[in-house]
């Protein structure tokens, strides 16, 4: 069976792909695991999307595998095109789904709006207790996350030239209904890169949110046609 890797989002960690996995686990050797400082993992170090590309490169390498197919949720899917930049060869086809490639300092800002610790505790308590079953630090990924986001707005983002760059063979997927993330930007570099641009049908932008069946039959699709 075909190796499989599936990467999670900012703020995110593998334990929420556990549904996934049962449903996948019929078609291909799945693979997941926490980047740095995410789920069950500690990190002294910065985000930046850089790091996170390593900690892929090193997980294919640790577990032997050769040009796995990865499914990059949201951040996930821009971790897995900067290591598709950096070794080609190290990957095979990849998914990505509601990932935000469009970055400025205007962008960002208000990106970090939302993802204020304390803010999120006073106002939103029940999603501060769910993040807190995800991560050994929550409030410290949410900061470091947000570090991370400004500097994407400030120049460290993939542009349209880097993205054309790209060997692999992308399929790059929005949900329908994503709030964060438009079907211009990812129509523009899907575009860039030569990429099929998907949609799924009344999806919003969390995981927690997307239909396991419909999730897991879009990867099917793409990654067992031959």
């Amino acid at each position: 069976m075909k190796d499989l890797i599936l990467l999670h989002g900012a703020l995110g960690a593998e334990s929420q792909f556990e549904a996934l996995k049962e449903a996948l686990k019929n078609d291909f050797n799945v693979y997941s695991f926490d980047f740095e400082g995410h789920g069950k993992q500690e990190s002294n170090q910065d985000f930046s999307m850089d790091l996170f590309a390593d900690n892929l490169a090193a997980f294919i390498q640790q577990n032997d595998l050769s040009k796995p197919a990865v499914f990059g949720y949201s951040m996930g899917g821009y971790v897995s095109l900067t290591l598709s930049l950096k070794s080609p060869e190290l990957l095979g086809e990849i998914i990505t789904l509601g990932s935000k490639l469009k970055w400025s300092p205007e962008i960002a800002q208000a990106e970090i709006k939302k993802i204020n610790p304390a803010l999120i505790e006073e106002k939103v308590p029940k999603f501060a207790a769910y993040l807190d079953s995800l991560h050994l630090n929550w409030k410290q990924n949410m900061e470091k996350t947000a570090d991370m986001m400004l500097g994407l707005g400030d120049g460290k983002a993939l542009t349209l030239e880097d993205f054309s760059r790209v060997k692999n063979t992308v399929y790059m997927g929005l949900g329908e209904l994503d709030e964060m993330v438009s079907r211009e930007e990812t129509q523009e570099v899907a575009k860039a890169i030569g990429a099929e641009f998907f949609l799924l049908e009344n999806t919003k932008h969390p995981l927690p949110g997307i239909s396991i069946d419909l999730l897991s039959a879009t990867i099917r699709e793409r990654f067992l046609k031959y």
